[in-house]
């Protein structure tokens, strides 16, 4: 597996080449750029980099014309004594200072993502890590050379991690701090509950406020879960089946199995702005099963309403109250 650095110095070789000869080796440019999300996003950064520097290119006297004699000096065997090769270095270590200073900028800024509810969103990050954010969700990212650091400061998160050995992959969640490598976990935090961690590959250490070097990490594998609060962390398994269920909110849906009917209802709140609601305590506790267009409350109280024998009613206060037929008259 590349370095960060290695990946670096590959994508300059390449942009060096393919400047001198833009369509050589194109097969071969193409199939490095596939084989790692790395690769594109390190020679994306250089290229725009590069890309800054053709503005010396006005720096022309007024009138827009140079001096001939400065280029009548035995141009050709300037050029063959290696005359040119000082100010190909100097070139180089221009682009060089330019892409490293663009570069440090880049990584180096806080960043904020943030979706509303009812929300869905993709980002890619500077390392080359994905992010799919959920509804009503806020993420703040600050990478260094040394460390990636991302805070979830409210809803649910996907992450998909580039492998870096030389930069843990370090995600705050409330009062529990998660590191990665290279992975994919799933985090979802919500005002007043414990952190629950899904894990899809390879592993994610779970711990308090202090970094896992101080030994009290909780190690969570792919299939695992762990619930995380201030006293503990619960890991446990998960079918392959129902990973894929508690992850259907990628996709837009909603799955149940079995759950409470105000469990359900407090799902599909979190995706929408026109709230449900249910009072009755018996009505609370009907069990739920089935899959739901997340955004599609009109199908979800129709299907319920059709299995129980409920009624949708509107309060006072505008959300939409779910009540037994012989209750609602």
């Amino acid at each position: 597996m590349s370095t960060a650095r290695e990946i670096e110095a590959k994508a300059a070789e390449w942009l060096v080449h393919r400047d001198a000869v833009p369509d050589a080796n194109q097969d071969e440019f193409t199939g490095w750029l596939a084989a790692d999300p790395r690769h594109r996003a390190a020679y994306l950064r250089l290229a725009a980099a590069w890309g800054r520097t053709a503005q010396l290119r006005r720096m022309v006297p007024e009138g827009g014309e140079i001096d001939a004699d400065l280029l009548s000096v035995r141009r050709e065997s300037w050029w063959r004594s290696g005359g040119w090769r000082p100010l190909a270095l100097a070139a180089g270590i221009l682009v060089a200072a330019l892409a490293g200073i663009w570069w440090d900028a880049q990584e180096s800024a806080f960043r904020s993502y943030r979706t509303e509810i009812g929300g869905l969103s993709r980002i890619v990050l500077a390392d080359g890590s994905t992010v799919t954010l959920n509804t009503d969700t806020e993420l703040r990212v600050h990478f260094s050379p040394n460390k990636r650091e991302l805070t979830l400061v409210q809803g649910e998160a996907q992450f998909n991690v580039a492998h870096d050995t030389t930069r843990p992959f370090d995600v705050s969640a409330g009062a529990q701090l998660l590191r990665a490598v290279g992975t994919a976990f799933d985090v979802r935090l919500e005002n007043g509950r414990p952190v629950q961690l899904i894990v899809t590959e390879g592993r994610v250490a779970v711990t308090g406020a202090k970094p896992p070097e101080d030994g009290g990490a909780a190690m969570v594998s792919a299939g695992e879960q762990a619930i995380a609060d201030a006293l503990q962390v619960k890991v446990s398994h998960l079918s392959s089946t129902e990973v894929s269920r508690r992850l259907s909110w990628k996709t837009g849906e909603l799955s149940f199995q079995g759950e409470a009917l105000s469990d359900v209802i407090a799902e599909f709140n979190r995706y929408n702005r026109h709230k449900l609601r249910v009072d009755d305590p018996e009505v609370a506790k009907l069990q739920i099963g089935g899959n739901f267009q997340a955004l599609d409350v009109g199908s979800f109280v129709a299907a319920v309403g059709r299995s129980f024998d409920l009624v949708a009613k509107e309060a006072p206060d505008g959300t939409l109250m779910l009540v037994a037929r012989q209750h609602s008259r």
